[in-house]
């Protein structure tokens, strides 16, 4: 056995093991234990992590409640990402939405007004845009319906060979006496596939392609001094009228029946008048 072992084993000149820890100096016999307090290696990373955790707890953003102040609201609407005011949002709008400035401007008012971030306004307008793509589709696939089901309504009706020379009366009715706005509405309604509207312009485009709606027993009562007037200035003015032609040409084989065509739409529009 050695000295130094010796000495090692004499109770009483070895030494106590005392702890020397920041732990036991600073703290109570409480949390001297305390795992979490034992993870630090001094009193500076421990009072470094202090500061760490108030700093973040001061960064923290507090959710308005319907107690809070305007001011309060909008300091939460800044801190999540609100632009500084409606004008200043920075959103793609989709080249084909076809939504003009002021209706932009109105949204980008509505989305500050909420609280709206730039990329959460660029999300409400690419899911409107989408919604609107979607009914396009739906509204052109229910009138390309609607026209399948026009066309075989007509077609049982009049029957194969008079469908496409009756249709023709119709659109070439329409084109004459529909002014714009009546053509607008038309066709913004899907009114342009109704059978009932087709037969409709048939019967006024066949009154006013025969010459003796009086004198062969055809009911004229039904067409008004407009609808006269408005049938003289085509004939008058639209040289692919049936009676434009021979109306001005003296030796026309139909000269006499488009002059009797003329002055009977003459007695019509101005019955009664000197």
């Amino acid at each position: 056995m050695t000295e130094e072992t010796v000495a090692n084993d004499n109770l009483i000149s070895s030494e106590e093991a005392t702890d020397t820890s920041w732990q036991s100096r600073y703290l109570s016999d409480d949390l001297r234990e305390n795992d979490t307090l034992g993870k630090f290696e001094d009193v500076g990373s421990l009072g470094k992590s202090y500061l760490e955790l108030q700093k973040m707890v001061g960064s923290r953003i507090k959710v308005p409640s319907e107690e809070s102040t305007e001011e309060e609201i909008n300091d939460f609407y800044t801190k999540v990402g609100r632009p500084e005011a409606p004008d200043k949002y920075a959103v793609n709008i989709p080249e084909d939405s076809g939504y003009d400035k002021e209706l932009v401007g109105q949204f980008y008012d509505v989305a500050y007004k909420n609280g709206l971030s730039n990329s959460q306004a660029q999300a409400a307008i690419e899911f409107y845009n989408h919604i609107n793509t979607d009914m396009g589709i739906n509204q052109e696939a229910v009138m390309q319906q609607s026209k399948v089901d026009s066309e075989t309504a007509l077609k049982k009706e009049w029957g194969p060979t008079e469908y496409s020379k009756n249709l023709a009366i119709s659109r070439k009715a329409f084109n004459r006496f529909a002014d714009d706005d009546l053509k607008q509405f038309v066709e913004g309604n899907g009114m342009s596939n109704n059978v009932a509207m087709i037969k409709f312009l048939h019967k006024i485009g066949s009154a006013f392609s025969e010459p003796d709606m009086a004198g062969s027993g055809r009911d004229s009562g039904n067409v008004d001094a407009d609808t006269a007037r408005l049938e003289i200035s085509s004939i008058m003015e639209d040289s692919g009228h049936k009676y434009n032609a021979a109306l001005f040409d003296a030796t026309h084989s139909k000269h006499k029946e488009a002059v009797a065509y003329r002055d009977h739409l003459y007695d019509l529009a101005y019955a009664g008048e000197e």
